[in-house]
């Protein structure tokens, strides 16, 4: 990637959360749930070569990626999900697991920074 991405707008949970830090915290909590299990189950579809885990881990993710503007996390995935289709889990598959990982943790960073 070459174009720098934001991991998280924090804006938004700020406008959602009212000052709420009990909300707030529960809301950044749900965040890293969601972030930690699409990279899990992602990293197990391509471990175990399967379109249908990739797709559905993609698909649970979707609304968190939006809502939140996960922009690095979400173009990662859009890479991933071109390069499978065009290359299968063949060529380039190596690089596109670690950009992956460091999108992931890029979002997981940035959370635990802003708590």
């Amino acid at each position: 990637m070459n174009k720098p991405f934001k991991n998280i707008d924090f804006h938004k949970i700020e406008a959602m959360v009212e000052d709420d830090e009990d909300f707030k915290n529960q809301l950044l909590e749900a965040i890293e749930i969601a972030v930690t299990e699409l990279e899990a189950s992602y990293l197990r579809g391509i471990e175990e070569k399967s379109m249908a885990i990739i797709k559905q881990a993609r698909h649970k993710i979707k609304p968190t990626l939006g809502l939140f503007d996960l922009e690095r996390l979400g173009v990662s995935l859009g890479n991933g999900k071109r390069l499978m289709i065009e290359h299968g889990f063949g060529e380039g598959i190596d690089g596109h697991i670690q950009e992956f990982r460091e999108a992931v943790q890029a979002v997981l960073e940035e959370v635990k920074t802003y708590r």
